[in-house]
């Protein structure tokens, strides 16, 4: 029979990692559920295609003189045939016969909520050691997406350790935690698991959201810590106006009764926050993938990284509440007024070099809101380069422009340590 969507991989104990939870269709068959939330996508496509439907027929009257039903109707049939491509795109999307079966690696530390897998290909004890720690909203394995695809794996191979911080989806138990409890409680324990392998400071390597976690921790556990890496790490959030403050209030707002009643703030509601911020860019890509060739490793690799963005995990309230009124909404890491434990968090006071990679193409973390990060800490350096949020760790040139770089700083920084 047919292989289930939902493989991909095993855990190091064995039991099978899961990518998206699965649908069924009318024979019982397991199939994909992204996009996701796929009936938005649809009818945004529906509406706003059919609304520019009057502006083409317009725009053909003036332009050529033409008989207005003529026009109408070439414009109406045009936007039919788009909306008719979505389809197709998404019909192909579910139907491809990828599936991740990369295996994953030991798990080494599991707590409610998170666990740490161990990439490293060698004990050399003298091999830098690094503790990565992934956005709090994706799963992690966009930095292990595929074989030929792996940036944690190409770290191994490089002669680094590199550990995975993977967070989970929380149980019932869990659903009150809090951003203090990520960094001083399973981020913390993490660091304190991988110190004693490493048998030095260990550096924090942050991607995005991961990477406001790391800096925390790195300024309060500063004899633990060699180095920060943050890729894509957002500090000031008002740098850009494509998310202003306005509207995370009001998500934050139409969201309550959801945190309220579940306690957390399921993947789907996460999704309509990217919808949010371009709302053509799903159907739009889907469209092109129409288009290609099912074979094609262009297409596998879009099913791939596609199959990872609709694979989210639901954000505990409290963490939803600081995500969209403190951070979002306030600004509170570049205002100052961001604290864990009680004390502020200050990147002025985080001595340890630090590389900041900014991508200039960047839409969900703008650059200026990356930059302002570098800005602040004492020792920084800033890798800027030529690629979008997710580009920059799954994209065919990301081996040579990014990640290279960032082996060849870690072992400089390692060499002067």
């Amino acid at each position: 029979g047919r292989r289930p969507a939902t493989a991909v991989g095993t855990q190091g104990n064995g039991e099978p990692e899961m990518a998206q939870r699965p649908s069924h269709n009318a024979t019982g068959v397991e199939q994909r559920l992204g996009p996701r939330p796929v009936g938005l996508h649809l009818a945004t496509a529906a509406m706003g295609w059919g609304a520019t439907t009057w502006s083409a027929a317009l725009h053909l009257m003036a332009a050529q003189r033409i008989d207005p039903r003529v026009a109408l109707l070439a414009s109406v049939e045009a936007a039919s045939d788009r909306f008719r491509r979505l389809q197709v795109g998404i019909r192909a999307y579910r139907s491809h016969p990828y599936r991740r079966e990369l295996p994953s690696p030991p798990t080494i530390w599991r707590s409610p909520g998170a666990r740490l897998l161990d990439y490293s290909q060698t004990r050399n004890s003298q091999a830098p050691a690094v503790l990565i720690v992934p956005s709090l909203i994706n799963r992690h394995y966009v930095l292990d997406l595929r074989a030929e695809q792996s940036f944690a794996r190409t770290l191994a191979v490089a002669g680094i350790r590199p550990f995975m911080l993977v967070w989970e989806e929380a149980g019932r138990g869990q659903r009150y935690s809090t951003i203090d409890d990520c960094i001083a409680g399973k981020l913390g324990a993490a660091l304190g698991i991988v110190r004693p392998i490493a048998r030095r400071p260990v550096t924090i390597l942050g991607y995005c959201l991961g990477g406001l976690l790391a800096v925390a921790l790195a300024e309060r556990r500063s004899a633990d810590v060699a180095a920060l890496v943050l890729m894509a790490t957002p500090w000031d959030f008002h740098a850009d106006a494509s998310f202003p403050p306005g509207a995370a209030i009001a998500a934050l707002a139409a969201f309550e009764p959801m945190l309220k009643a579940e306690g957390a703030l399921s993947v789907d509601a996460l999704q309509f926050l990217f919808y949010w911020s371009a709302p053509f860019r799903v159907a739009e890509k889907f469209v092109r993938f129409a288009e290609m060739d099912p074979a094609s490793p262009a297409a596998t690799a879009f099913v791939a990284l596609e199959d990872w963005v609709n694979d989210g995990i639901s954000l505990p309230a409290p963490i939803a509440r600081t995500l969209l009124a403190e951070w979002y909404g306030a600004n509170s890491p570049a205002s100052g007024a961001w604290s864990v434990g009680g004390a502020p968090v200050r990147p002025t006071a985080v001595r340890q070099p630090a590389l900041v990679v900014v991508p200039t193409r960047d839409r969900i973390v703008p650059p200026a809101g990356a930059l302002a990060l570098a800005r602040m800490l004492s020792n920084a350096a800033t890798l800027t380069v030529p690629f979008g949020h997710i580009g920059m760790v799954t994209g065919a040139k990301a081996p040579a422009k990014v990640w290279q770089p960032l082996i060849d700083w870690l072992n400089c920084i390692d060499t002067k340590a």
